[in-house]
């Protein structure tokens, strides 16, 4: 975040104090290294009322917070039925290294959505998010399972997607 920082030369003979700005750049940097380098998990932590005050609820208060962070959106698909999920991203790098360079081009989200109708996926098994597409339960074993097929159906299936992209392209 801050890399010019560790460059900066000081000057010759002058006496130079830390900055609270200094020290604060200093471990910030110390703290976003450590945060990098593991896989991190984060709690909400949800205020329970303006005074701190224990066994005190506001309920609009609570619900505003849990809004502001997304948790309803995210316990509709889990109530839904869609416990497995993967990344666009994650999907497309899987099958990169074996797509002709015009799909090698391509998007990781829309890659997704030309190959699920190029298999002919049922589109009540999964659905999209922003990032990340949601399977029903069972269904990413399937997915996977005819994906880590033979090489000669994998070509056929780029072929497929390849066929499905340019007739959406003409749509």
């Amino acid at each position: 975040m801050f890399a010019g920082d560790a460059k900066r030369k000081t000057g010759r003979g002058k006496l130079q104090l830390k900055s609270n700005g200094s020290t604060f750049r200093t471990n910030l940097n110390i703290l976003m290294e450590k945060l990098n380098s593991t896989g991190s998990s984060f709690i909400r932590c949800i205020k329970p009322n303006e005074k701190m005050a224990p066994q005190e609820f506001n309920g609009a208060s609570i619900m505003s917070q849990l809004h502001s962070a997304g948790i309803p959106a995210v316990l509709e698909l889990m109530q839904a039925g869609y416990p497995s999920r993967t990344h666009f991203s994650d999907l497309y790098g899987m099958y990169k290294k074996h797509m002709p360079a015009k799909l090698s081009k391509l998007d990781p989200k829309l890659f997704t959505r030309a190959l699920f109708q190029a298999l002919g996926l049922n589109t009540n098994d999964f659905t999209y998010g922003v990032s990340k597409v949601f399977f029903k339960p069972g269904k990413f074993a399937a997915f996977d399972q005819m994906m880590n097929g033979d090489p000669e159906h994998l070509r056929e299936m780029l072929k497929k997607v390849e066929q499905w992209l340019i007739k959406a392209r003409w749509r």
